[in-house]
């Protein structure tokens, strides 16, 4: 019993110390080089694409990374 209290307070200490979150994708953007978007496109907001096809009659590409 001991030994699940500790690690549970362990675990706490751990993400009260652990700083600010960060943006998950700020780190994939470094890694793939996406500093900046060149071109007509909508990223990182889907809702916002699709409505812009259904406006427009245009297709939609989307690209998971």
């Amino acid at each position: 019993m001991i030994g699940r209290t500790a690690a549970l307070g362990m675990g706490l200490l751990c993400l009260a110390f652990s700083g600010p979150a960060q943006d998950p994708g700020e780190a994939l953007r470094k890694v793939l080089k996406d500093d900046e978007v060149r071109g007509p496109w909508i990223y990182n907001d889907l809702a916002k694409g699709f409505s812009e096809a259904r406006s427009s009659g245009k297709p939609l590409l989307v690209v998971f990374r």
